[in-house]
């Protein structure tokens, strides 16, 4: 940081601790750093805006807590945590309540762990969001997909991966490979060479992976970013695929659907999953329940963090 920056980022600390922390109003905390009220609003904002301040609004809701159990008990899994979504609140703010208790749970067994696999998404971008800066030295980050070349690189494996690492202080790893080939041929040599084969080697020996579950094809976030063209979203329904996980698509039984795209892809698949011994999954919206509900029977999770509409249809 330069120094105005540094001084910028002490205000809006400063503010924030003198309002939220010391509960003075926003007047006092004007007298307090030398500013106009109307300045103090403005700090407040934006300590929210960069997450130096988080809060969320809490629905302690009896049904929330058995639907947790009750999944928890049906499915066998670690642990369950079960998002409000009365009264309408928006898709950002679930979205940051769940990044908020997954990260919650990563810092629950971070001193048991030694190296985490980060998927790549929404849901995984606000986990990384939510996360605080702590130290794990010992730690090491992995990336689960490639991701080198592709745009909206905020939600791509390697870039959360290096910020998730700059948070803990720990160490991490890049992913040298598309997420897509250009052939299933390149796919293969791909494979085969050793910076990804190690890639891949290291994504199947995480500890934990933290992971998020697509929609169904049409809507993926695949098909919305316009990484896959409509007809290759045709052979996949074609083929029956009904969710995408990490760098694999699957059906209505939990088996990996192979098309010309989906056999192009570069990361590590349902099967490796099964492997992994603790699989975190965070999702949002109805629309994945039914492929959480397919992973869920198929024993791929172990650890659930998503909303109330999913966890009603999932129960």
């Amino acid at each position: 940081m330069t120094k105005n920056e540094l001084t910028n980022h002490d205000q809006l600390l400063r503010a924030a601790i003198l309002y939220y922390e010391q509960n003075m109003t926003q007047e006092q905390v004007a007298k307090s750093i030398g500013v106009s009220r109307p300045v103090v609003s403005k700090l407040l904002q934006r300590a929210r805006d960069n997450h130096l301040v988080e809060f969320f609004v809490k629905d302690p809701d009896k049904q929330n807590c058995e639907l947790e159990l009750e999944i928890q008990k049906k499915y066998n899994l670690n642990s369950v945590k079960v998002v409000s979504t009365r009264f309408n609140r928006t898709s950002s703010s679930v979205l940051s309540q769940a990044g908020f208790l997954t990260a919650q749970y990563l810092r629950s067994i971070i001193n048991n762990v030694s190296s985490i696999g980060i998927g790549w998404g929404n849901a995984i971008s606000y986990f990384v969001a939510e996360s605080e800066y702590i130290t794990a030295g010992k730690l090491t980050v992995v990336p689960l997909v490639g991701g080198l070349g592709l745009l909206n690189l905020d939600i791509h494996a390697n870039h959360l991966v290096a910020e998730l690492a700059s948070k803990l202080d720990a160490r991490y790893s890049t992913f040298y490979a598309p997420v897509i080939a250009d052939s299933e041929e390149s796919a293969g040599e791909l494979r085969k060479s050793s910076l990804v084969s190690s890639a891949l080697d290291a994504a199947k020996n995480v500890d934990v992976a933290f992971i998020g579950v697509g929609n169904d094809v049409e809507t993926s976030t695949w098909r919305k970013l316009d990484y896959i063209t409509e007809s290759e979203t045709q052979e996949l329904t074609d083929a029956g695929a009904i969710g995408d996980v990490v760098a694999d698509f699957f059906d209505d039984k939990g088996c990996t659907v192979h098309t010309d795209f989906s056999n192009r892809l570069i990361g590590i698949t349902i099967d490796d999953l099964k492997d992994i011994k603790n699989v975190v999954v965070t999702a949002v919206g109805e629309k994945k329940a039914k492929g959480i509900k397919v992973l869920l029977e198929n024993h791929v999770i172990n650890t659930l963090i998503i909303d109330r509409d999913i966890a009603e249809k999932v129960v």
